[in-house]
């Protein structure tokens, strides 16, 4: 105690040199404040990643038995790869396989790059059809730009040229990491060939594949070497344009006879048919996705984005403009400063409140340690690396009460010695020593309260609460060296006069808000000590109110985000026409583009936007889906929007599904999903109907389906082994010629500069001649003979057959799932309720054998993250029970404090009711910041009793009465500047913070009154009965 002695009087004896150092670290906060990193969040480690395999010509049961099963088998033989969450969705000729990796790895690029080099190995034992495997982890990138080049005249080509313009300037910008592009549209040279001159001129395609892929391939010509120099022999390009590919000689005989490309085919230069493209405002628009290198200012990034783009617009033709549809520097800069915002407006709130509150110069005294404290703490962190996000300064307004709280304690300790006659300087100095202990311990319980929750959680749950508990800590240490060392130095330069010295000449005290709290609470006290049992009920009435109201209260853990964006997924049957998905995508621009709160409408057709938000990963695209991406005026025109066109436009549309989504922190793909797990894909669709039927009845469902999509038709060909081969018709030239008769097959390429031009060989076709099954057995086949050609039902057998649309394994077994989005205004998690009752009375006592079930969707996420919570708590309660033993020595003593914590429960549960709001992971965050506050108070009291017991030999009941009336003003005060310091977070009207402030406002009221009217008269009714 003699060192921290030494440390007081030193800093207040040199007050030069503290001061100094006080301004500066609090310049260090300032200057913090306007450099350090600021993010919406902690950067998210996204784990997933899709593993693509290509298999052109297999069918989605092929796929999934020699393509899909082996992959998996591979994958899981990582044992980074989380078995539960990976998935496979087998379709014709492709699986998509979604990766996700366990929440424990942080280095996903390490992983990735083995699996990558893994793949490359392992393809060689795959089915020699498969052309492709592609692993993909760049899916888990999240764009901080997305930014259109669009226009209406200009070419995809022209377009293109700008893009890379663009490109090459915002390289120059260090912090830029990936630039991708989306939408490309390329040129093709398409050959289409004439049947009738083909047969005419006894020509056929065997001819024509040799001719024109050996010419368009390139390979070494060998070297010359010498004694001195090796010279390598290179052979120019054959085709430069077009016209050599149309003067490209097929046919010659010794007469001098040629036929050339140009006699049997037309050739173009074309854009083909697109399987997908992007249109901005009804524009036709390509799309550059930016990415940031991690540890750079976001803000900072999009401030020197926006001088090359505003440069650059400048130099573009009038008919091309640039557009932002996502921008996330814009998103983070106006949440950060709306939350510095309220951080400001919180520490103004609760200087005021406390002028009002406390003796002026005693106010003005506590009041100076808010900002310094904070302006210090922002420093800390600004000097270890913290970054400024919505979360650490969340933590900052929590904390801003009981940063004042120590200053108080120490404040009110010194207006008592002065009372007793005891000069300023011993006064100042005993007031911080004395209380030093009690301090840092109530101080550390607060601290260290928050730290298991790094320990229990995975994932990006983790991510999210990484810094909180370092910012609570930082915050509240800091304040409690100002407490110990600022504080009384200022305490004794501005307060020369105790309480009983505040008096007017006439001998009457000047009014004080304070002393009618505290005869209030006086009358309150002895009515409870008069009634200790009645006093004793009300308590634990409290707790079981509590528990009723909280079960009543609907749980989401992570609730929607607030912006002024939002999207829109169109999805269509399996096998629906790209025609028919931009139908549906102009009838939905046609709805929104005449509403003046949308600013831009952004249509993906045919492919999914690149990922945007951390938590809204991409769907797979194709031609039945597409999606908008919806810039608003503001967060409220978004909710207003989405209110009107969610559930009345859910099935306008027929055939097609319009999911309105709201963005949220929910990496959850559908909200309601039930697994049917197997082998035997009949049991499954049994089981899949039955739910499906029941599920028709439920109110608040909407667009109930399953993930195996609709069976497809298809045509299936087998060649006759006999009779093929004796003509000289393979299955690989066959299946070549159905691809040049029906879709055109990719022969080459043609390079302009850096731009590729494929050339492309198709069968031309009849002016309105459509593909029907009947034609497809009198396509013509060439044999080994010259000049012959053989039908394709002559060789073969040809029948119509069904084909699964997908096939989902999950964790290695089939998975068909029932999935079902719930309608806006329905709650997610009652909804589910209602699902699990009908599957208990429907679906359950009638499952197949060999057929289980699981739960997925929001259900299966809030089992990942509530479990670790709990146990954070648990081990929190663990912590501060230990505490209080060292503290108190006594177990009995120590779980009477760990009681009160049951106090902070009901204030909790009744303020999220009143504010209809749902329980989420903030309001977790808000009832561990209430424990340490609670427990805080306990402190206070019981210290003070125990004291007066132990030490001065007063009476149970006398003791705890004067530790009652003793520390209620400090406490009344600590919780009315934590209560108003969280105001400004409630009116923020934020879905992620809001309910953490009413948790937090709500409960410390409450948790106040029953501490000081309950643990009294529980200290009493422990000793009292010795």
């Amino acid at each position: 105690m003699k060192s921290k002695k030494g440390i007081i009087e030193w800093a207040m004896h040199y007050y030069q040199i503290t001061l100094l150092v006080l301004t500066i670290l609090v310049g260090l906060g300032i200057y913090g404040l306007v450099d350090m990193p600021k993010q919406e969040f902690s950067e998210f480690t996204i784990r997933q990643g899709v593993v693509v395999g290509v298999y052109p010509g297999a069918t989605s049961a092929e796929v999934e038995e020699q393509l899909a099963k082996p992959l998996e088998r591979y994958l899981f033989t990582f044992k980074e790869v989380k078995k539960k969450k990976t998935y496979s969705m087998s379709r014709d000729g492709m699986v998509y396989i979604m990766v996700e990796l366990n929440d424990e790895v942080n280095n996903k690029d390490e992983v990735w790059s083995k699996i990558k080099l893994g793949l490359q190995n392992f393809k060689s034992q795959l089915p020699s059809g498969v052309l492709a495997v592609i692993a993909n982890d760049d899916f888990g990138d999240t764009s901080a730009l997305l930014i259109t080049l669009e226009s209406e005249d200009k070419t995809y080509r022209e377009l293109e040229k700008y893009m890379e313009t663009l490109e090459d300037r915002l390289r120059r910008i260090e912090s830029v990491s990936n630039l991708r592009r989306y939408g490309m549209q390329k040129e093709q040279i398409s050959i289409y060939l004439d049947r009738d001159k083909l047969t005419a001129y006894g020509v056929d395609t065997r001819m024509l594949l040799t001719t024109l892929f050996t010419q368009g391939f390139t390979t070494s010509g060998g070297s010359l070497e010498s004694e001195e120099i090796e010279i390598p022999i290179h052979f120019t390009n054959t085709y430069s344009s077009e016209k050599e590919i149309s003067d490209q000689i097929i046919y010659a005989d010794g007469n001098g006879n040629m036929i050339r490309l140009k006699d049997i085919a037309r050739i173009v230069r074309e854009y083909p048919e697109p399987d997908s493209y992007i249109m901005n405002n009804g524009k036709k628009a390509i799309i550059l996705s930016m990415e940031m290198r991690e540890g750079n200012n976001i803000v900072q990034y999009g401030r020197e984005v926006d001088k090359i783009l505003t440069a650059f617009q400048e130099e573009l033709p009038e008919s091309v403009s640039i557009k932002r549809i996502a921008d996330q520097p814009k998103v983070v800069d106006d949440s950060v400063s709306s939350f510095v915002r309220d951080l400001f407006v919180s520490i103004i709130v609760v200087i005021l409140v406390m002028m009002f509150l406390f003796p002026f110069k005693s106010a003005v005294v506590a009041a100076t340690s808010i900002p310094i404290s904070i302006f210090i703490s922002v420093g800390i962190m600004y000097a270890v690396g913290i970054p400024l996000n919505t979360v650490t300064l969340a933590a900052l307004i929590v904390v801003l009460g009981m940063i004042v709280d120590n200053s108080i304690i120490v404040i009110d300790a010194y207006l008592e010695r002065l009372d007793k006659g005891m000069s300023r300087w011993h006064a100042a100095v005993s007031s911080a020593r004395n209380y030093f202990s009690s301090i840092f311990l109530a101080t550390l319980s607060i601290c260290i309260i928050f730290y298991p929750l790094l320990f229990t959680m995975t994932g990006q749950m983790l991510d999210f609460v990484n810094w909180f508990p370092w910012t609570i800590t930082i915050s509240l240490m800091t304040s409690l060296v100002i407490a110990m060392i600022f504080i009384p130095m200022l305490e004794h330069v501005l307060i020369k006069k105790g309480l009983k010295g505040g008096q007017d000449q006439a001998g009457k005290k000047k009014f004080n808000l304070l002393d009618y709290v505290q005869a209030l609470y006086e009358k309150v006290l002895t009515w409870t000590f008069r009634f200790p049992k009645t006093t004793l009920g009300i308590g634990v009435l409290s707790v079981v109110l509590a528990i009723l109201i909280v079960i009543h209260i609907p749980l989401r853990m992570m609730p929607t985000a607030d912006r002024d964006q939002f999207a829109i997924e169109i999805y269509l049957p399996q096998g629906a026409a790209l025609d028919k998905t931009a139908a549906v995508c102009d009838s939905v621009y046609a709805l929104l583009k005449n509403d003046e709160r949308v600013l831009s409408a952004t249509a993906f057709i045919g492919m999914a936007s690149p990922r945007f938000q951390a938590t809204y990963a991409p769907n797979m695209g194709g031609k039945n889906y597409a999606q908008f991406i919806i810039n608003t005026t503001s967060v409220k025109a978004t909710t207003e929007l989405l209110d009107e066109y969610t559930n009345a436009y859910a099935d306008h549309f027929p055939d097609a599904y319009v999911k309105f989504k709201q963005l949220d922190y929910q990496n959850v793909t559908s909200p309601l999903e039930i697994r049917f797990m197997g082998d035997d894909i009949v049991a499954l669709k049994q089981s899949a109907n039955t739910l499906m039927a029941a599920l028709q009845d439920v109110e608040g469902l909407v667009w109930i389906h399953t993930n195996f999509e609709e069976i497809l038709p298809d045509v299936r060909v087998t060649l006759d082994p006999v009779e093929s081969s004796r003509l000289g018709i393979s299955k690989a030239m066959a299946a070549a010629d159905m691809a040049i008769r029906y879709n055109g097959m990719s022969v080459g390429s043609v390079w302009e500069g850096d731009y590729p031009l494929a050339i492309c060989l198709k069968s031309e076709k009849d002016k309105g001649e459509k593909d029907s099954f009947s034609r497809v057995g009198d396509t013509y086949l060439p044999t080994a003979a010259p000049g012959i050609s053989v039908p394709l039902r002559q060789v073969s057998e040809i029948e119509a057959g069904w084909n699964e649309g997908q096939i989902v394994r999950r964790n290695g077994v089939r998975t068909l799932s029932v999935i079902a989005q719930v309608k806006r205004g329905y709650n997610e998690t009652n909804m589910q309720k209602e699902v699990e009752k009908v599957m208990d009375s429907q679906v359950i006592p009638g499952l197949p054998d060999g057929v289980s079930y699981e739960y997925g969707g929001a259900r299966e996420s809030d089992e990942e993250v509530i479990p670790p919570l709990v146990k954070g708590l648990f081990i929190a309660v663990i912590i501060v029970f230990f505490f209080l033993l060292i503290n108190y020595k006594k177990i009995g003593l120590a779980m009477a404090a760990l009681s009160s914590i049951l106090l902070c429960l009901f204030g909790a549960a009744f303020g999220l009711w009143v504010s209809g709001l749902e329980f989420s992971l903030t309001c977790v965050l808000g009832i561990i910041s209430l424990i340490g506050i609670v427990v805080r108070n306990a402190i206070m009291i019981f210290d003070h009793a125990q004291d007066l017991r132990i030490n001065k030999h007063i009476p149970v009941k006398d003791a705890a009465m004067d530790a009652g009336k003793r520390r209620m003003l400090p406490i009344f005060l600590t919780s009315a500047t934590t209560a108003v310091g969280v105001v400004p977070m409630i009116i923020s009207n934020s879905s992620l913070w809001t309910p953490m402030g009413v948790v937090i406002c709500s409960g410390t009221v409450f948790a106040m009154i029953f501490a000081v009217v309950v643990l009294p008269v529980f200290y009493w009714m422990i000793f009292g009965a010795k």
